[in-house]
């Protein structure tokens, strides 16, 4: 069985490689095994591609329901299992395919770096090019163990039998020791990848900053602030002033901005390449059939062939939130549109829910074909994990001038005369709430709000605290387990019972 399924994965591990058309402006070239590619850099780089195939089945409507839609902000109110906390390891919900595709992008991570290491280019671009797959590779285990907490842990390149057997035969490894070994190699490529804006890299490549992201999220879990605070000033050199990027570049129709430090690509087009999701049918107000009304308003933009599904809706304490001018406010909750007003927020005397935002809305959306690309790290992230470090590290100065400069784009985008920056440092735990709030008025939708959660030790009565207070289901269903994901139940019977779910029993 396992010698099958060593085969299985190489030869999935070739199909990923020659089928990769158009991925980052690339195309990949057709091989027949692993052994016989890495000739030259073009196919370094095409197996580079091939890395990134994974991330369009991770970040898409099942982790963005998983992290944001079901959070102190937001619930959808259907009959999904998931959302209502109905999980187990018999029905992991959208957990079962991130594991298949995050190990999937591992595989091809681990196979392209020792690849890369072996192949006849020259000596000086091969750190530039290994550079590219750590990074890949650690974002992958960074969803992975964000999502699952302890996960099995390798970088071998399974390329026989034995190394195939090996890596079955691991078992859960401790969270914490996996982000330090990340962090550490991190640091060690950083210095290879390019140091300028993710916009400014040929074809939206990894950049320095990226790396230098991924250090500071993941050593933030592991409380070292310290090292996140070393890495985001890296970043901080790079992008400068927040308030040369306009607010209108965080919609995610609004693809590659200079903000943008790492999106995951997509495309749609009517006769061309489909690489699509369905994260704006959940975000998008109901529309009146053969038109393109909008819960009472026509959006010609959006046309009339979307086909949204039942909406999340925002929490009442997410909507207490905004400052009624912050204009962050209608970009992320629609209560009106181009001046004119939805009807479900006018039900009930003006008391009704808010929509998401046109933050998520994707033009021209056919059916149920969102080609958005997914948001994952921008620059005001980096501000405002800036502003907790700092915080936790008493440097008052910095805690308050990285919060206000978030603050002061929205001020300073508003049609309103308004000053949403905190004048005093209010002391280190109420300045920490305000981070917390904060990151939620300018974050929402960008697939951490769960994660915060968890790291910051609050989950569980962040949940009970809001959205269970609004829907039943979840204040039955949900149990403190539920911060974490549970292994699906056929990943541990392949282990041969060395993974296991304790938190579930």
């Amino acid at each position: 069985m396992k010698k099958n399924y060593y085969y299985i994965a190489i030869l999935a591990f070739v199909f990923v490689f020659s089928s990769c058309k158009k991925m980052l402006e690339e195309e990949a070239e057709n091989f027949v095994s692993p052994s016989q590619f890495y000739k030259n850099e073009a196919q370094c780089v095409a197996a580079l591609n091939g890395c990134h195939n994974p991330l369009t089945s991770i970040f898409n409507q099942g982790l963005i329901l998983a992290n944001e839609g079901v959070t102190d902000l937001a619930f959808l109110n259907n009959q999904n299992n998931e959302t209502r906390f109905e999980l187990s390891p018999a029905n992991p919900g959208m957990g079962k395919g991130l594991w298949t595709s995050a190990y999937q992008g591992i595989m091809y991570c681990n196979a392209a770096i020792q690849g890369i290491k072996g192949a006849p280019i020259a000596e000086n671009r091969k750190p530039a090019l290994i550079a590219e797959a750590v990074v890949l590779r650690a974002l992958y285990y960074y969803v992975l163990t964000s999502t699952f907490g302890d996960v099995p842990f390798y970088t071998d390149d399974v390329a026989n039998l034995a190394t195939l057997e090996k890596v079955n035969a691991l078992g859960r490894m401790s969270a914490s020791d996996t982000r330090k070994f990340l962090i550490a190699e991190l640091k060690a490529y950083v210095d290879a990848l390019p140091k300028l804006r993710t916009s400014e890299v040929p074809n939206n490549r990894i950049s320095s900053s990226m790396a230098n992201v991924l250090i500071a999220k993941l050593a933030m879990w592991e409380k070292d602030y310290g090292t996140a605070l070393a890495a985001l000033n890296e970043v901080k050199t790079i992008y400068g002033a927040l308030a040369q990027y306009p607010l209108e570049d965080t919609y995610f129709r609004n693809k590659n901005k200079p903000e943008s430090i790492f999106e995951v690509q997509y495309t749609w087009s009517v006769s061309g390449l489909k690489k699509t999701t369905q994260v704006a049918c959940y975000f998008t107000p109901p529309r009146t059939a053969n038109t393109s009304t909008y819960n009472g308003i026509n959006i010609p933009e959006l046309g009339d062939k979307a086909n949204p599904f039942t909406s999340v809706s925002p929490s009442a304490y997410f909507m207490s939130l905004y400052h009624v001018w912050d204009p962050r406010r209608n970009i992320i909750l629609a209560y009106t549109y181009n001046g004119q007003n939805f009807t479900r927020p006018q039900s009930g005397n003006g008391t009704g829910k808010p929509w998401m935002g046109a933050k998520f809305w994707c033009p021209g959306m056919d059916n149920l074909a969102d080609g958005n690309n997914q948001k994952v790290f921008r620059y005001a992230d980096v501000l405002l994990l800036m502003a907790e470090c700092a915080n936790e590290l008493d440097d008052v100065a910095l805690a308050m001038s990285s919060i206000n400069e978030v603050k002061r784009r929205a001020s300073q985008a508003s049609s309103a005369s308004i000053n949403l920056e905190l004048t005093s440092y209010p002391g280190k735990v109420e300045f920490f709430r305000e981070v917390r709030e904060e990151r939620a008025r300018e974050l929402m939708g960008e697939y951490g709000r769960k994660w915060d959660l968890v790291r910051w030790g609050i989950w569980y009565e962040s949940i009970m605290n809001t959205v269970a207070n609004e829907f039943v289901d979840i204040k039955q269903n949900v149990r403190p387990y539920h911060e974490y994901y549970p292994i699906p139940d056929n990943e541990i019977l392949r282990s041969d019972g060395k993974l296991h779910n304790n938190a579930y029993k």
